[in-house]
Formats: C-alpha cells, structure tokens, sequence
C-alpha cells in the first residue's frame, strides 16, 4: 500500500487578531502563538485525527505550529521531527527566522525528537520574494522526508505558503488553504500522489474567516 500524506495548516495565530500581542510575549515578531480560537481549532483537529493512524509526524519549528501538532497529536506515542524545511515563506520571516533553537523547542513541547536530523535547515538557504519562491524548498524537503518514510502515514504541520508550495510539488498547482484545514494526499505508485482532498475544514465548529492567505 501506498503512503499516506496529511498536510495540514497551523491554526490561527494571535497577531491575526491582537496587533499588540509581542508586549506578553518573548516571541519573535514572525513567531506568533496560536490566538484562543486557535487553541479551540487545534482541538478540533484533534478530534478528527483521533481514530486516524499517523507513523510519522514532521513539522515546521514555529511556536503556532508545534502548538497546533502538539494538540493534534494528544497523547500518542509518536514523536514529533522538527522540519525547518516545512516553515513559511522566508521573505514573511525575519532574517534568520525567529524560531526557537531546538533545545528550548524541547523543553516546551515533550514530545519532539530533538535527535532528529533535519532535511534543511537549522541555518536556512537563500530564498526569494513571493509566497511560491518557497517551492524549490518544499520539492527539497518532500523528497528527503520520502526518502526517511517508506512507507506509512505522515502528517505535515506546516504553513499557508508552505502547504501551497507542496501542492504545487506534488500536483503541479500552487493552492492556498484555510487555517486549521486539511489535505489528503495518497500515493498510487512509487512517487506519485493523488489529491484526495484540500484545505478541508468540515471539522471546524466556526469556518469563517479561515485566512487562507
């Protein structure tokens, strides 16, 4: 059988809705955490994925990611592989992008494997302007994700220019998505995936004003 790819987007975040939100917090400008709603969506997701397998669980470094996967993923006994290659567009990012080092990442979310070798980053490669000049990352990560999962099922927690770059990747078109949705993806043959669905949000109790970009 085929491999099974999850992608899924960060719920939303608290400077979607709080401009003042950095005078609480330590984060970095582009590092927000997740808003209330947020935390809410994140549970619905949970909710979704509690009867679905998930082998392999890889995704981007930011603090509205981790949150977010952190949830979804409850209390299974899977780890969590941080992928900087999964993170946003780096033209939206500070210079270097303002995520954690992966020690402090640790301490805050257990679950994460801090052993795990990323296929890009911590230190990331020149990029350009446009949320689809991420898309030669994203091809760089897939492929080297493919290459440490065989088989099985992956989630990816990722970001709104990330989940369109790998639509792009895998089916030729660049494709927003609402916050806290999901895309299916199932492999037919070696390398070779079919889009079940995308940006599907029947979960979320409240499904307006998903910002998909």
């Amino acid at each position: 059988m085929g491999r099974i790819l999850w992608v899924v987007r960060h719920a939303e975040r608290e400077d979607n809705i709080n401009r003042r939100w950095r005078e609480k917090s330590s984060l970095r400008s582009d590092n927000s955490p997740l808003s209330k709603r947020g935390c809410v969506q994140a549970q619905e997701l949970a909710k979704r994925f509690q009867n679905v397998q998930l082998d392999h669980v890889f995704t981007s470094p930011f603090d509205r990611t981790l949150d977010t996967v952190s949830r979804l993923v409850g209390e299974r006994d899977v780890a969590l592989n941080v992928e900087p290659g999964l993170c946003e567009a780096l033209y939206l990012c500070e210079r270097p992008p303002g995520f954690e080092p992966i020690e402090k990442i640790k301490t805050k979310y257990p679950l994460v494997d801090d052993a795990y070798q990323p296929v890009v980053g911590p230190i990331m490669p020149k990029e350009g302007y446009g949320d689809d000049a991420c898309v030669p990352r994203l091809r760089t990560t897939l492929n080297g994700i493919f290459d440490k999962c065989k088989t099985g099922s992956i989630l990816l927690m990722a970001h709104g220019a990330s989940v369109g770059a790998i639509h792009e990747v895998l089916m030729g078109d660049f494709k927003y998505v609402g916050q806290a949705t999901v895309t299916k993806f199932v492999e037919k043959s070696p390398g070779k995936f079919h889009l079940e669905f995308s940006g599907d949000s029947s979960h979320l109790s409240d499904k307006t004003n998903l910002r998909p970009w």
